[in-house]
């Protein structure tokens, strides 16, 4: 009886606590709540917040699900149930400044008029009556501005947070800062030679217009404009004197330039000879000619290969991945955490990228934000064009060096063109021989890290392009761009997903056992060439008597070889086999803690839990009789 009233106390207790300890969060922590999950999902980042703090208007968040049309749809579901409780995080550390309100537009009503209105893209139901459903946001401000998120992906729930704040931050600035895009590659649309249709610009370029004001100057610019906030220089080619004076003087009076140049870009099409048009010529790099020296900087000629960030690729479907050491895979330890754009990257992929280094006599500071492992070196450019990953691997000989794939340059800028304007340019009324107020500047020794494929899957649903990255390489450029121009709350938000989790013990096991494949077939290669030789001077030495085309000494040569061939292949497959056992092993490992090991933790410690209370209870029971 005792045990019943005990047990029937403490349960009171517990609700009357649970009650009190809710209370006590709303009253005194103004709603505290806990989040325990592994990427803070319900936790607003520092710059969210600094967001919100600086919301000068009200703003009103118009929520759009259809919850009756999908509401069999667990997916969506329980994504909506995700947004809404981000929102309420939102509206609670906002002061009273935001406002959200949850809308569900159901067929042929006002509400689904306003979604239309606002822009929201229906989801069809695939009723006859051409019924749709909408999972969206429109944001407004009381100047009658409107934002909108035409539809919330699921797929895109890593940038669901940079989505929203964007948002918000897009409504109470009063101003888009102005930024100019000069590139030799066509980042803001094409036609496309085979089916003269007109491409869209890069993702990264659509992105930076929700943002910021653009605009595109030609690469034979000879001003450039005072209104404009940053200069970005991507891949800029064969740039005329006066174009070079343009950007050196804009440089020195503003101080804010990113340039993303490049040794040597795999998606730029290579020249035509302008003699014989059918023929190719080599690609060039880009080096913005006397302006580096005179920041301080210089570009190593040839491109980086690191073996501890190589990417595994086939460049054909009959053939093994191999480490191509050109094409790399960046991970946390390649980014400068102390930087505010790199230091919460996490992965990056970067192709035959250069590397940037300070000049010895440099007044400026040089700090690198990403630099490859001491397990590289530089390889020249010629015969990029047709990857050879073995060969490269063959001539890997580290160099012990770590270099600086991007870097920011810090100071006082000296002019590029001390013995005056250069002929053709166009001199501004007062020229610069030094800057006039300490530049800030970013560059980087690869431009293909933009580019779409690189960095995202780009699709489009019913006229929006949907971007879903999977490395952070549209998250630092946009990060630059904030950060030279001053917006640096957005930085913090971006990136809150992890993307690729590689198996790095995998990858190593991979990487020995290429080293034993590569030694095979080195070895196979060599006694091929020996025995080859071999025969030619056994051919060579036998008289021309009409005898048989291959001598009984030719024959048992040949016989030789090719039982060496056959066993040697077997070690080959052997090697291959022995590498496929050993990431079998360590799956199944893997499949065992996950799947078998953590279950049985939780069931032994029920259990145990369960042992203990059972003890006690006896002992209760004895100490009652």
């Amino acid at each position: 009886m005792r045990r019943g009233i005990l047990s029937t106390g403490s349960l009171v207790l517990a609700v009357v606590l649970l009650l009190a300890v809710n209370i006590l969060a709303v009253t005194v922590f103004g709603g505290w709540r806990l989040d325990m999950t592994q990427n803070q999902l319900y936790t607003l980042s520092e710059g969210s917040q600094a967001v919100l703090e600086k919301l000068d208007e009200p703003i009103t968040l118009n929520l759009f699900f259809s919850d009756q049309a999908l509401r069999d749809v667990p997916q969506m579901q329980a994504y909506a149930t995700r947004v809404k409780a981000l929102l309420r995080e939102y509206t609670q550390r906002s002061d009273g400044k935001l406002t959200v309100r949850v809308i569900d537009p159901e067929p042929f009503s006002d509400a689904e008029d306003r979604a239309v209105q606002f822009g929201l893209r229906g989801l069809p139901l695939g009723g006859a009556g051409g019924e749709n459903a909408y999972f969206g946001i429109a944001g407004t401000n009381s100047t009658d501005g409107e934002e909108v998120i035409p539809f919330l992906s699921p797929s895109a729930e890593d940038t669901l947070e940079y989505d929203l704040t964007r948002m918000i931050y897009k409504l109470n600035a009063p101003g888009r800062p102005v930024v100019a895009v000069m590139s030799s590659l066509p980042v803001n649309g094409s036609l496309a030679p085979m089916t003269r249709q007109q491409q869209p610009p890069w993702a990264v370029i659509e992105q930076l217009r929700e943002l910021f004001e653009v605009r595109v100057l030609s690469t034979f610019e000879k001003t450039i404009p005072d209104d404009v906030d940053l200069l970005i220089l991507i891949h800029p080619k064969e740039l005329s004197p006066a174009t070079q004076f343009a950007i050196d003087q804009y440089a020195l009076r503003r101080g804010r330039v990113l340039a993303l140049l490049d040794p040597y870009s795999d998606i730029e099409a290579p020249p035509r000879d302008p003699v014989m048009p059918t023929m190719t010529l080599p690609k060039t790099g880009s080096d913005l000619g006397p302006l580096l020296a005179a920041w301080g900087v210089q570009m190593a000629g040839g491109v980086v290969g690191d073996r501890e960030a190589a990417r595994l690729v086939s460049f054909r479907d009959d053939a093994p991945p191999q480490e191509y050491l050109l094409w790399l895979d960046l991970q946390a330890p390649h980014f400068n955490a102390d930087d505010l754009v790199t230091g919460r990257l996490s992965q990056m992929y970067m192709n035959t990228v250069g590397a940037l280094a300070a000049l010895p006599d440099a007044d400026t500071e040089f700090t690198p934000l990403i630099s490859s492992s001491a397990q590289s070196m530089l390889f020249v450019t010629e015969g990029l064009d047709k990857p050879d990953p073995a060969a490269l691997l063959r001539e890997f000989t580290p160099s012990g060096d770590v270099y600086a794939l991007a870097a920011r340059v810090q100071g006082t800028l000296k002019t590029a063109f001390p013995e005056g304007v250069p002929e053709d340019a166009e001199a501004p009324q007062t020229v610069l021989a030094e800057s006039a107020t300490p530049a800030n500047l970013i560059l980087v020794a690869d431009a293909d890290f933009i580019y779409d494929r690189f960095w995202a899957r780009v699709s489009e649903f019913r006229g929006t392009r949907m971007v879903e990255p999977f490395a952070d390489n549209g998250a630092l450029f946009i990060n630059m761009v904030d950060n030279l121009t001053g917006s640096d709350d957005l930085i913090s938000v971006r990136s809150q997903g992890t993307y690729a989790r590689p198996f790095t013990v995998v990858q190593a096991m991979n990487r020995a056992a290429q080293e034993e494949f590569r030694a095979a077939e080195q070895r196979l290669q060599a006694q091929l060439q020996q025995t080859e030789q071999k025969l030619a001077q056994l051919q060579a030495n036998r008289a021309d008597d009409g005898g048989p085309l291959l001598s009984a000494e030719q024959q048992r040569e040949v016989a030789r070889f090719q039982d060496e061939r056959v066993r040697l292949r077997r070690e080959l497959r052997e090697v291959r086999h022995q590498l496929r056992q050993d990431i079998d092993r360590l799956e199944a490992r893997l499949k065992f803690i996950n799947i078998g090991l953590v279950p049985l933790l939780i069931a032994f410690a029920a259990a145990l839990v369960l042992l203990t209370r059972g003890r006690g209870r006896r002992g209760d029971s004895h100490v009652t009789q």
